[in-house]
């Protein structure tokens, strides 16, 4: 053969693996689409891997190749709604960042800094509350689900901390400890206290987001003179 020759079959056998991963991405994709939809309708007992695969008009071995398991859907459901984009490892180090964007919390207010900490929560849990519900649901009756549901609620655990770092601890309430801090807004800013006010108590978005940063202001920072 060639080298001309070899050169050609080397570019096609590129363009082959170049189509085929755009293939895979496009199918795993279509299948956490369809899955989001599903778990919405019918919740996550009754969400079978056919329904899925019939909704993302792909096979079901297909959705076990792109995913794994229903169980690997939830999760990949969860990540891509709390970080707003497509799923990956959701890393605690990364969600300050994720969560300030160009906000700069040295020079801000500590107030202003939970203000708007705050009002990023009221976007995730707008855009994450079928993946709350569906975790609930799933680590009733799931034992690995619950697992790696309260393995979430770790890592969201762990970027709160990271995000409190940023406030300087003299701001904070005498005798308050930032890691103090950091799990009481965990417990405030929670999936479960979504549930409570938004969903049973019938809170407006609105309304939840300034319960939220009045909450976490009273129970942080000192009272103001």
């Amino acid at each position: 053969m060639s080298k001309s020759e070899t050169g050609s079959k080397s570019r096609r056998t590129n363009r082959q693996r170049e189509a085929g991963a755009v293939t895979r991405a496009e199918t795993r994709r279509r299948v956490l689409a369809a899955a989001i939809e599903v778990f919405a309708e019918s919740g996550y007992a009754a969400a079978t891997v056919t329904k899925i695969a019939e909704r993302a008009d792909v096979s079901v071995q297909s959705l076990y190749s792109s995913w794994g398991s229903k169980r690997g859907l939830l999760r990949g459901m969860m990540e891509s709604q709390v970080i707003g984009n497509n799923p990956g490892s959701v890393n605690p180090d990364d969600m300050p960042l994720a969560i300030l964007g160009t906000f700069d919390p040295v020079a801000a207010d500590p107030r202003d800094l939970i203000a708007h900490a705050t009002h990023q929560f009221r976007l995730l849990a707008q855009r994450a509350a079928v993946g709350f519900r569906t975790y609930a649901q799933a680590a009733a009756i799931d034992p690995e689900a619950a697992s790696d549901w309260q393995s979430l609620m770790e890592v969201r655990r762990m970027s709160i901390r990271n995000l409190l770092a940023t406030i300087d601890p003299a701001h904070l309430r005498p005798g308050l400890t930032p890691e103090a801090a950091a799990d009481t807004v965990w417990v405030i800013a929670s999936p479960h206290t979504h549930q409570q006010l938004v969903g049973t108590a019938g809170f407006t978005y609105d309304e939840f987001e300034d319960w939220i940063r009045v909450t976490v202001c009273a129970a942080l920072l000192p009272d103001r003179n």
